[in-house]
């Protein structure tokens, strides 16, 4: 427990450390009168919340809202920290805690440090889902995330090292969260942060920014066609203090972090959010850098020019329930890509000048997984325009009911669905190259039972092709 002289020595030192930074910080001036900047400290939460203001939690959507308290009676060598007590997965007021913490009035300018530091401990061994910094639920510019984060019953120091510091100069969003209970077999627990803070360590080495997630991608792509650069790491060695061995840290930076380039702007043009755009006919690789430290990955993009415009639906809308279409509104949203264990597919939504379309690219298996179950009981067929670049191309289909557990179940790639679970499996072959094919699939077989609760369309092979107008009628 800390003395209660030493704490308030603390606060003292580190209020006379923010007046000093703050006064050697006004260097510019307007008619001989200094201008204010923003404030530098760096301390979050130590004993209690520092600088948030009155409204700074904001819970996710989904989330307990309630989750959060200070606790008066824990706390890393003191008596007080931030508590969190994650709720079991049958809670009906929410199944999981999730929240940012954002300033509540001006951000602070954060690029003197390099780490986002806190002690933590859980009240049972288990991995937290994310932590980080910088979403503000605004814009999220410069967002961080730690994933899978082992805690156990001992408090431990943690570290969250920043890309590049040089771009915090006006940050609100200083921490947020997500944890669940997948790992406790539903059951709630509580865990507690304290001495929450920025810091320069000074102790990274060995910086390995990298996107696509190190690998040298490939896509295949059309005028008036975009896609955002993903998989973007930054890794560090990090020494710790006393005698822990050095260790790596990986984090998910924000596009926002790095600086991407293209080797033929007429091709493909690449924004700061990594959006590449193409815009011509032809090849070009999208390349990145952090920090003047070149990322490893790459995209290579070849255009092909034009993409025909795939044909135009004539059902009417009251008789269709769509997956994806521009020409009718959606049914429900759908994960287009929920990687799937041991999958090779890329999976792209491009927004081409003839409308909406989705790229796969190396499929082997991946799957539309629908956010909410779709009733096509008194619906008869399924509807998919498919468009390819080889004429030996074979697309496996699977249709599938999602049972009453309303879980794809693990084996939804071979053999027979498991569980409750049916479907309706074809293969689609007989392409032209470049030129769109629609099919319409029925809704036989053991899915005519039960085509009250589809839960998803199962993709095997190709492996590439572009789907269009995905729709049960």
């Amino acid at each position: 427990m800390k003395a209660i002289y030493l704490t308030n020595m603390k606060r003292i030192v580190s209020a006379s450390l923010v007046a000093l930074i703050i006064f050697a910080g006004c260097e510019r001036s307007v008619d001989g009168l200094s201008e204010p900047t923003l404030s530098q400290d760096p301390i979050i939460f130590s004993d209690s919340f520092n600088g948030m203001g009155s409204d700074f939690y904001f819970p996710f959507l989904g989330a307990r809202p309630d989750v959060f308290s200070v606790d008066e009676n824990e706390g890393f060598e003191s008596n007080s920290s931030i508590r969190f007590d994650v709720p079991n997965a049958n809670d009906e007021a929410g199944n999981f805690a999730g929240a940012i913490f954002r300033i509540d009035g001006s951000g602070r300018d954060f690029t003197q440090y390099d780490a986002l530091t806190f002690y933590a401990r859980a009240s049972q061994g288990v991995n937290i889902g994310e932590f980080g910094f910088g979403q503000d639920f605004i814009d999220n510019e410069f967002l961080v995330t730690s994933t899978s984060v082992s805690l156990g019953t001992n408090w431990q120091k943690y570290v969250i090292p920043i890309p590049d510091p040089s771009k915090l100069v006006d940050e609100r969003g200083v921490f947020w969260f997500s944890a669940g209970s997948q790992e406790t077999g539903g059951f709630g627990y509580t865990f507690w942060i304290d001495e929450l803070k920025f810091e320069r360590l000074g102790t990274f080495a060995q910086e390995r920014p990298s996107i696509l997630g190190a690998a040298d991608g490939e896509l295949t792509s059309f005028i008036g066609s975009s896609s955002t650069i993903a998989d973007l790491t930054y890794t560090v060695n990090y020494l710790p203090e006393g005698d822990a061995p050095a260790r790596d840290i990986t984090v998910i930076a924000a596009p926002s972090y790095f600086d991407f380039t293209t080797s033929d702007a007429s091709v493909a043009t690449v924004s700061n959010l990594g959006v590449v755009s193409i815009v011509g006919t032809g090849t070009a690789t999208i390349t990145a850098s952090l920090d003047g430290e070149q990322a490893t990955g790459s995209l290579e993009v070849e255009s092909l020019g034009e993409l025909a415009a795939s044909p135009t639906p004539s059902q009417d809308a009251a008789d269709v329930k769509s997956i994806f279409s521009d020409a009718y509104s959606n049914e429900t949203t759908s994960n287009f890509a929920p990687g799937f264990g041991g999958s090779t597919t890329q999976t792209a939504v491009l927004t081409t000048s003839n409308g909406t379309v989705l790229n796969y690219t190396n499929n082997n298996f991946t799957g539309i997984i629908f956010d909410n179950t779709v009733d096509a009981s008194s619906l008869s067929f399924l509807n998919i325009d498919v468009y390819v670049q080889d004429a030996s191309a074979n697309i496996g289909l699977q249709i599938r009911d999602v049972g009453a557990n309303q879980t794809i179940e693990t084996n939804v790639f071979n053999g027979l669905p498991e569980g409750d679970d049916v479907d309706y499996r074809v293969n689609l072959t007989g392409f032209d190259v470049g030129v769109w094919r629609s099919f319409q699939i029925p809704l036989a077989g053991n899915i005519a039972t039960q085509k009250d609760n589809l839960g998803a369309l199962i993709l095997t092979g190709g492996p590439n092709f572009i789907l269009d107008n995905i729709y049960f009628y």
